[in-house]
């Protein structure tokens, strides 16, 4: 089932691309979030603020390559940073990685889309399907849902399932 065309597949779940001007936006910190990043070593700490801006931007956790980042980590190190050298910088692994996602979810009051969360998801698109039953207005209020209620929103083809079951048993229950 494929409901969103690349273009906007790369939008919703692409790493952001930054200008400078995103760059100042999104990498401001408040006094809560620098504090909270600074109990990090500055290796780690580093990493935390590249990916609480990030979370800013598109809502998500991403996986990268430290060459897809370098220009977002010099800014951070010039403006957050002073002194941390990012070349000599290794992606943090990953326990420290979940430690740094769940210190972000809980500076920015979201969740994950545990398995309570997707079944009230599913729940909430059962009832969008009884609107309509065209997979991108399911999927689009299902972002919207996530959203409202600040809740990270799964893999694009965990969503893709969702939709085609919700579709299919709208199907049979009309019938």
């Amino acid at each position: 089932l494929n409901i969103l065309t690349q273009p906007e597949l790369n939008d919703l779940y692409n790493l952001p691309q930054f200008d400078d001007e995103d760059r100042q936006h999104y990498f401001a910190m408040s006094d809560v979030e620098q504090a909270c990043v600074r109990l990090r070593r500055p290796s780690a700490g580093i990493f935390q603020a590249l990916e609480l801006g990030y979370f800013k931007a598109k809502k998500q956790f991403f996986s990268f390559e430290l060459a897809d980042v370098m220009g977002d980590l010099h800014h951070l190190a010039r403006r957050h940073f002073i002194g941390v050298n990012v070349r000599t910088l290794s992606v943090p692994s990953k326990p420290t990685r979940l430690l740094i996602r769940q210190a972000i979810l809980s500076l920015t009051g979201y969740r994950d889309c545990d398995a309570s969360a997707k079944q009230d998801l599913v729940m909430r698109m059962q009832r969008t399907a009884a609107l309509s039953t065209q997979p991108v207005f399911i999927l689009r209020e299902a972002f919207q849902y996530l959203a409202n209620h600040r809740c990270v929103a799964p893999r694009y083809t965990t969503l893709q399932d969702l939709v085609g079951r919700v579709v299919a048993g709208e199907g049979v229950r009309v019938t």
